[in-house]
């Protein structure tokens, strides 16, 4: 109960005093009888309070970018081409599940799976199962793993990369707890 209270405060602070501060501005320059259209300055904090949630429920295409780069220790590359992306709010430890689903040409994948056995993942199915990952598979159509590999990190962090049978698709998870 006390969770519930103490996330129905967080949530009036988060979006009462932007709105407050649009209101004294917009109050200041009503006041002061400025031109109608400066009254629209007034809608700055809440623009902006409203920008950052946004980023941070649909995080952008550099977010799984660098979830990319975290796995495979690879910059994403120039082929690559993300079909599917999702990925959970991060609590309030900054831990959260991503999961997206990229297109890469031929020899960028075969450099992927280079690079995968090189850093110590382990060629075996997955057992770890996501929210994030269940949307992403749902979205591969018929398409089913051809290999997965897996790496558990010990700071707590779980990584998994399947190529798909389709020779161009990868389904790349991370999940952190």
């Amino acid at each position: 109960m006390e969770l519930i209270i103490l996330f129905l405060i967080v949530i009036n602070l988060c979006i009462g005093i932007p709105i407050g501060i649009s209101y004294l501005i917009y109050r200041w320059i009503k006041k002061k009888g400025f031109d109608k259209r400066i009254r629209l300055l007034s809608l700055i904090p809440v623009l902006t309070v409203g920008y950052f949630i946004y980023g941070a429920v649909y995080p952008s295409a550099e977010f799984y970018k660098a979830d990319f780069k975290e796995v495979t220790n690879l910059e994403f590359p120039e082929s690559g081409n993300i079909k599917y992306k999702t990925a959970s709010f991060p609590d309030h430890f900054g831990d959260y599940t991503s999961s997206f689903l990229i297109e890469l040409d031929k020899n960028d994948l075969e450099q992927l799976e280079t690079q995968l056995k090189t850093a110590g993942f382990d060629q075996k199915e997955n057992k770890m199962g996501s929210n994030q990952l269940d949307y992403i598979e749902r979205k591969k159509g018929r398409k089913s793993y051809s290999k997965q590999y897996v790496r558990q990190r010990k700071n707590g962090k779980h990584y998994s990369v399947g190529f798909l049978d389709d020779n161009k698709s990868v389904i790349i998870t991370r999940v952190s707890w």
